[in-house]
């Protein structure tokens, strides 16, 4: 009797403690949700607004899970502001100690589905009002083991307007060991993490009134980042831009299959953003190029390509980019009455090496590139300079072998009215120079070569100026006993066209000096 009073007092005592430890959760739920419904509302800073349908707490697993939300994001620095909508945002593994005594958040996995962002962006940064305040608002801290964002979509909106600058699609990301604090949160790089995973399909991003970059899907694993069927491409056809421009601008048709990067890295460095990557890989690209010569020139000054690198406002370490299967095709249109000119360049392949503005590294960025010219004939060329010397001075080298110059009349007849024939059995040239002048020598082995000058019309030959040239252009008869033609080169750059109008200046005075000069190796006479 006395051992069933004891079991009925041990079962009373432990339905007891049971019942109490349920009004204990469910308090901690309720004070747990009270705290954080109250955070939401009266601590968040002051210019973000969030709502919400509903809000579930498991105090036991420390989750928490907002569902239909509704986000709005205020002016801020460069941003005019934007909105969120998210189906569910759910936090696993919530210290509540940490939350409630000391205005830390330490969770396990942050968990946010279908979150769709708008943000419209300000011409200016007009808003400094904010800067050097803590965007935690009342947090001291943020710890979070990892983030998984899942089929999301980012749009950015130009100022004002409804003009789309970036936008994303299926957005995918999944970050690991993420944190800040009041004092980092401030910085240049605000937030730390160990590893980042992402992916989005549909991107396209406006960059100006010309061309937009497109690409069918954006992937970075490990640091290493993918972009298949990256386009760069003209707004407007080719006659359409020629009505919006008011001066010289190329018609551009950019097709990249894959671009890769082997690694991708970025920081922030005594008050200077730099990034490092690993080797970069183009596969495929198909580049046409368009220019309507009837508009007026485009006078304003280019800078050469190392003035270009060392200008930029981050530090930029790319060692080596791979160019492989490319073609490119270039046109001009140089008048009204024939068809623009081209000129095609097939099986592109591209080494880049040290692509780089790092102060003190000393060493060069050089290019090695071959193709066929016209589909047909091996050329080479050779490039390097050095990114710190403000000279920009440059070495550059070059051969065409197997040409027949008659493959180049539809683009020689359109744009220099001229008709050439013959066989360029070999040709070599290099150049040395900077930002002003440059010189060099070249040879040739040639047989055959002559060349008419046309009237206007382009379609009959003006026998008078023809022969007048003959007289001066060698046919490749005269040459040293290996069969070749020397000459020299001299140019002076034109500051308001690119690099490679400077390198063709230096071709066509090699190739007027080899043909009409007398032929002679004036070096190894010296």
């Amino acid at each position: 009797m006395h051992l069933k009073r004891t079991k009925r007092n041990i079962l009373r005592a432990l339905l007891a403690l049971l019942a109490l430890l349920v009004l204990v959760i469910i308090g901690a739920q309720w004070m747990a949700k009270d705290a954080i419904a109250g955070f939401l509302k009266n601590k968040l800073p002051a210019h973000v607004q969030l709502d919400y349908n509903d809000i579930e707490v498991n105090v036991l697993t420390g989750s928490a899970k907002l569902k239909t939300i509704a986000l709005k994001v205020g002016t801020q620095d460069s941003l005019r502001g934007g909105t969120a909508k998210i189906n569910t945002l759910e936090v696993v593994g919530l210290g509540y100690w940490q939350f409630l005594v000391h205005q830390k958040i330490r969770l396990r996995t942050l968990y946010i589905e279908r979150p769709i962002l708008t943000y419209g962006l300000k011409n200016k940064k007009t808003d400094t009002a904010s800067r050097g305040k803590n965007p935690l608002g009342n947090l001291e801290a943020l710890e979070i083991g990892s983030i998984k964002v899942v089929d999301g979509g980012v749009t950015f909106y130009k100022d004002q307007s409804d003009s789309v600058v970036l936008k994303l699609d299926s957005v995918h990301i999944e970050i690991s060991d993420v944190a800040t604090d009041a004092s980092r949160i401030v910085t240049k790089l605000p937030v730390t993490y160990s590893s980042l995973g992402f992916s989005a399909t549909s991107l396209m991003a406006d960059l100006g009134p010309y061309e937009t970059l497109g690409g069918s899907k954006v992937e970075i694993n490990h640091g290493a980042l993918v972009i298949s069927d990256l386009t760069l491409k003209s707004k407007y056809s080719k006659r359409e831009l020629s009505l919006h421009l008011h001066k010289e601008h190329d018609f551009i048709d950019l097709k990249i299959p894959k671009l890769s990067f082997e690694s991708i890295v970025l920081g922030y460095r005594k008050g200077t953003y730099w990034v490092r990557t690993g080797v970069a890989v183009l596969e495929d690209p198909d580049l046409e190029l368009y220019r309507d010569k009837l508009l007026p020139d485009d006078t304003e000054r280019k800078k050469l390509y190392s003035e270009a690198l060392r200008e930029l406002p981050i530090q930029l370490d790319i060692p080596k980019i791979e160019i492989s299967g490319g073609h490119i095709a270039y046109s001009e249109r140089v008048n009204t009455e024939t068809a623009p000119g081209k000129i095609n360049f097939a099986k592109v392949s591209a080494q880049i090496l040290h692509v780089q503005n790092i102060p003190n590294k000393n060493l060069k960025t050089s290019v090695e590139a071959k193709a066929l010219l016209m589909n047909e004939a091996p050329i080479t060329l050779n490039w390097s300079f050095d990114t710190q010397k403000k000279s920009d001075a440059f070495l550059a080298s070059g051969t065409v072998k197997g040409f027949n110059p008659k493959n180049l009349n539809p683009f020689l007849e359109s744009n220099l009215r001229v008709r050439a024939r013959g066989d360029i059995q070999e040709l070599y040239f290099t150049v040395s120079g900077d930002a002003i002048s440059s010189s060099g020598d070249m040879k040739m082995k040639y047989e055959d070569f002559e060349f008419s000058v046309l009237k206007k019309d382009r379609l009959r030959i003006n026998k008078l100026l023809t022969a007048i040239g003959r007289v001066f252009v060698n046919d490749g008869s005269n040459t040293d006993e290996n069969g070749y033609r020397y000459g020299g080169i001299e140019a002076q750059r034109d500051p308001t066209k690119s690099f490679f109008n400077y390198l063709w200046l230096n071709v066509s005075d090699g190739l007027t000096s080899t043909i009409i000069g007398n032929g002679k190796n004036e070096r190894r006479k010296k």
